[in-house]
């Protein structure tokens, strides 16, 4: 997984902020970063499952993303998932979370 040191730190410091925060309960990256497909200008997949999830909380994500991929020079691209939404409802079954179940790399 070819992470510049800058990524591995924006990624550990949101890391951090989700299991403090928000009851972060898995945290993947996906992609082309882990592919080793990316390019100089690829994005960092990341999915993100919390216990719940509301638009309020969606939206103070992305902010904190934001304010990250500003600090680290990176580009985060997020996708986020409640607990229930993959145990109970259709989103286990999404094309998307399926690419993430066959080649996420928890961190």
């Amino acid at each position: 997984m070819p992470l510049r040191e800058s990524e591995k730190k924006a990624l550990m410091e949101l890391k951090k902020i989700l299991e403090e925060d928000y009851g972060l309960l898995d945290f993947r990256i996906f992609g082309s970063k882990v592919r080793g497909e990316d390019s100089p200008e690829s994005d960092i997949d990341l999915m993100i499952e919390l216990s719940k999830v509301s638009p309020k909380i969606e939206s103070e994500i992305d902010k904190i993303i934001f304010s990250i991929n500003l600090s680290y020079d990176c580009f985060i691209s997020a996708v986020i998932f409640s607990k229930i939404e993959l145990e109970e409802g259709p989103m286990d079954q999404s094309p998307l979370y399926r690419v993430i179940e066959r080649e996420g790399i928890r961190i």
